[in-house]
């Protein structure tokens, strides 16, 4: 258990999560640069291939098309080295945020994927030539936690598990502390509840005429495209 923590706390190379980081990727070209991404994916061999899977027996609970090119789309902008996915399932949203990583040349990242379901065949979408950058984890998120065996500091988060409203909370909060300047939070099904949009009000801060003070709102950009909801970090 002592080398997962360690592994889980070590950042490639040894690179340093770094508060108000001015390499953080600026969020004014998010939306064209998602979106080409997002277009480039979606007409490739890669989606062709694994679109497959939606014809078998668990093709109900996958990822489906139009959210995958989006989360590979914000995982390219992003260019994460430490990225954590909560309910990683058969890999669908796997394999393409590896996809991702290995489009923009990250060898060194890696994706800790979380899956409390033990009989769960974790990962099983995602294809051989990706799963060098997997480390599937198994059990509750909320012990892992307890047990202090997160990593410390990471640069994406994606919430795929229970959609239970508390539990969405739980996550985006929890997760959130751990993200640096310009880190990325992304939720699929944020319209199950009222969680995500509540959790979004939250970063928002206005003065007392109610207009926005940009200054003190803790995020650089926030959007919805299809069920994927996502906002990007900024430290005060």
């Amino acid at each position: 258990m002592r080398a997962l923590m360690k592994m889980l706390r070590r950042r490639p190379d040894g690179e340093k999560a770094k508060e108000n980081d001015p390499l953080a990727p600026p969020s004014s070209c998010l939306w064209e640069r998602v979106s080409h991404f997002a277009g480039e994916i979606q007409k490739s061999d890669f989606m062709a291939e694994m679109s497959r899977a939606f014809d078998g027996p668990d093709g109900h609970g996958l990822m489906g098309t139009l959210d995958c090119a989006t989360l590979y789309g914000l995982t390219r902008w992003r260019r994460p080295t430490v990225i954590v996915e909560s309910g990683g399932y058969l890999g669908m949203s796997s394999a393409f945020i590896l996809k991702a990583l290995a489009d923009e040349g990250l060898p060194k990242a890696r994706l800790y994927s979380f899956e409390w379901n033990r009989d769960c065949d974790h990962g099983a979408l995602i294809p051989s030539e990706l799963r060098s950058q997997f480390v599937p984890l198994s059990g509750k998120i909320e012990d892992f936690e307890k047990r202090d065996e997160l990593p410390a500091k990471i640069d994406m988060f994606l919430h795929d598990s229970s959609h239970r409203y508390r539990h969405m909370l739980w996550e985006f909060r929890q997760f959130w502390g751990r993200l640096g300047n310009g880190g990325l939070l992304v939720s699929h099904d944020v319209h199950f509840n009222a969680a995500f949009a509540e959790f979004v009000a939250k970063t928002h801060a206005r003065d007392k005429k109610g207009i926005l003070d940009v200054e003190r709102t803790t995020h650089h950009e926030w959007g919805r495209w299809g069920y994927i909801g996502f906002v990007v970090k900024k430290t005060t």
